[in-house]
């Protein structure tokens, strides 16, 4: 099959207006276009298409669809993103510390002695090591670069977590000792095997976040383990929607609540953004009514 043909701005813009879309300004317009592209604002026009009589979603947009609404949608989504991705790495470096000194204070060499581990998925640990050879070996990090010249290429745990990213972390931990598990899930008050979820589920969330995906009405296959039975009421509110974006930002607030130095008010001011006259709902999020009563978005 070809691919469709290349379309200047211009034409891009003749297609919207023959679909439906009203468009007021011209050059604004133009300006978006080439500012956001065509495809990434499809993303966020997609909920103004037409229905089929199948359901599907035609090439027409709902009378009266503006492109002002989508821009909206749009710069909501990017001030989110941002917002999300400041939380998690206040995370991830709260948790790369955790790990680097709960494990080194088993042995400095943990990761690297396999008999120490706790390896539910055998085939998983080669792929992990090789990665993090391979992040040393490119790394340009004056620590690094030191420990492969004066220390005889001799990483210590200490040193080997400083050049993971969030899925290396996420899976060091689920290698972690049993004990180690624990240690780190009770800093955030979590069990291991809820927190060992949420790092996975979390992940997808931040890869999201850095490659500037749409993310304000994503839906997460990955879905988290959440506390039961004397727990946190904001977990009522998404009990039963875990795999909303909604979701993965209360996991969060959760996390930045036992997080040391982390704020949790950027997250609930990005949301109170959301453009209500864009002719979409924070419920495309996964957002309950009254959500900012809940104890984590207060």
């Amino acid at each position: 099959m070809e691919p469709k043909p290349h379309c200047t701005y211009e034409k891009q813009l003749e297609l919207l207006k023959e679909r439906g879309m009203r468009i007021d300004d011209d050059a604004a317009a133009l300006a978006l276009l080439e500012r956001a592209g065509y495809y990434t604002l499809s993303g966020y026009s997609y909920p103004f298409r037409m229905t089929a009589s199948d359901g599907s979603r035609t090439d027409r947009f709902f009378p009266g669809t503006s492109i002002t609404q989508v821009r909206a949608l749009w710069e909501f989504d990017h001030r989110l993103r941002s917002a999300a991705f400041a939380a998690i790495q206040h995370v991830e470096t709260y948790l790369r510390a955790l790990l680097a000194y709960s494990l080194g204070s088993v042995d400095p060499m943990i990761h690297r002695k396999r008999e120490l581990l706790s390896i539910d998925h055998p085939r998983a640990y080669p792929r992990w090591l090789e990665n993090l050879d391979r992040k040393v070996a490119d790394s340009r990090e004056e620590f690094i670069v030191h420990h492969r010249e004066k220390r005889g290429g001799v990483i210590p745990i200490w040193v080997a977590t400083d050049v993971l990213d969030w899925g290396g972390l996420s899976y060091l931990y689920s290698f972690a000792p049993s004990g180690v598990r624990e240690q780190v899930a009770q800093r955030f008050r979590l069990s291991a095997p809820q927190l060992k979820s949420w790092l996975r589920a979390l992940n997808i969330v931040r890869n999201v976040c850095a490659h500037h995906g749409r993310f304000y009405n994503r839906y997460y296959s990955l879905t988290p383990k959440l506390p039961h039975g004397d727990r946190d009421k904001s977990f009522d509110a998404i009990d039963s929607a875990k795999g909303t974006t909604f979701a993965m930002l209360t996991l969060m607030q959760h996390l930045s609540s036992h997080t040391v130095g982390a704020s949790m008010r950027g997250l609930p001011a990005v949301i109170r953004t959301f453009p209500r006259d864009a002719g979409a709902s924070p419920g495309a999020m996964g957002v309950p009514d009254q959500w900012d009563s809940y104890p984590l978005w207060r």
